[in-house]
This record gives structure tokens, C-alpha cells and sequence, in this order.
């Protein structure tokens, strides 16, 4: 398994030089999830109310208005991959790996992505990365079946529920959310408005061989 820190990284991010001691200190007093799933919310109070939040906002999106929430729990599996028109800034409030693709790898003739394109990184805790809008990304997998807890800023709004609904044809076929276009394995159960990856729906255990 390669690293952030890994020149390999390059084409799907970099590593962000920010203190992030806020957002720890408040990450860390989380509770540990009830159930083996993963939650994701959008906007934490505790989390905005930081200088952090200020820079990302300020300086980072460059006056754009963000959201800064977290997902966090418990994940082995690839399951799905998305994408925006936007990066996406993610800290590891623990150690996490993120299985990430580069979305020029889409097949948009029917709307899908081969999961043997995508590469798997190991994100040291305490570390934030923004991951470009031309990557492909999801939810990150704990090490060793350990729970993870991971910063999340985006433009506000992304991955609300859409009002307005275009017509589901080509690219907006995987058109989820707002500012969020999805591909899931058959696996993972998700329906709607979704491409398909093909192949096999990877696991920690695949990079880990």
C-alpha cells in the first residue's frame, strides 16, 4: 500500500500544510459508533466554529461559503467511488486509507469505471489532504478494524438532496446530490441515479497481499 506522502499521490492530491490542532482536539472527544456502519454529516458546529474553518473558507476555497463536517466509523470495502466539481479536503482524525481513481478513467458511454484502475493510500493521522475534482473518492477504510474519523470541507450544499432534477441521461445519469456524481458496486446495494463499477469490489485485504 503507497502513502499520501508518496510522489504516486501527486495526480490525486496533495498533502495540505494547516494546523489542524482544533479540529483534533474536538474530532477526539467523538464517541465510538454504536453499529459497523460509516455516518457522514456535512456541517459539525464544533468544527466550523474554529480558525480552521475560517481558512478553508478564506484561503483555501477563496471566498467560497463551505461546509466542514466529518465521516466517520467503520469501513473495509471500496463499495463506491464520486466525484465533484470541486476538491475535497479531508483530515485524518485517525489513521484511514482512502481508495481513490482518477475520473478520466470513466467509461461515459455507459457510465462506469473498472475497479482494477483504482489505488489505495494510507493517510497518517493528524494529516490533511485535498483530493482533486478530477479524483475519484468515497468513504475512508479504517486500519486494522479500527473505527476512522475523518474531516470532510467541501463547497456548502454538496451532497444535498437535489430540488431540481435534470434528466437522468449521459454523466447526469450518476448526478446523486448536488455537486455529487456516483458510481457504486452491484454489491453495495445502492440504487438511484448511480453508475456502475466493474470488477471486483476491492477490500484493505486486496492491497494488502
Amino acid at each position: 500500500m503507497k502513502s499520501v506522502l508518496d510522489d504516486d499521490f501527486k495526480t490525486y492530491g496533495r498533502v495540505l500544510d494547516l494546523d489542524i490542532s482544533d479540529f483534533m482536539n474536538e474530532v477526539e472527544k467523538f464517541p465510538e459508533v454504536s453499529t459497523k456502519s460509516v455516518y457522514y454529516e456535512a456541517s459539525r458546529p464544533e468544527f466550523e466554529g474554529t480558525p480552521l474553518y475560517n481558512q478553508f473558507q478564506d484561503i483555501i476555497y477563496g471566498g467560497m461559503p463551505v461546509e466542514f463536517g466529518c465521516c466517520h466509523g467503520f469501513n473495509s470495502k471500496l463499495n463506491g467511488l464520486e466525484y465533484h466539481r470541486d476538491s475535497e479536503i479531508n483530515i485524518a482524525g485517525t489513521d484511514m486509507v482512502l481508495m481513490v481513481g482518477h475520473r478520466w478513467d470513466i467509461d461515459y458511454a455507459d457510465n462506469s469505471f473498472d475497479t482494477s484502475l483504482v489505488e489505495a493510500f494510507f493517510v497518517p493521522k493528524g494529516t490533511a489532504v485535498e483530493l482533486y475534482a478530477t479524483t475519484l473518492h468515497y468513504a475512508p477504510c479504517g486500519v486494522d478494524g479500527q473505527e476512522f474519523r475523518s474531516g470532510v470541507v467541501l463547497p456548502r450544499g454538496t451532497n444535498d438532496q437535489l430540488n431540481d432534477v435534470s434528466e437522468a441521461i449521459g454523466e447526469s445519469a450518476m448526478l446523486f446530490g448536488v455537486n455529487k456524481w456516483l458510481l457504486v458496486h452491484p454489491e453495495s446495494g445502492e440504487t438511484g441515479r448511480v453508475g456502475t463499477l466493474k470488477g471486483k469490489n476491492l477490500t484493505l485485504d486486496d492491497f494488502n497481499k
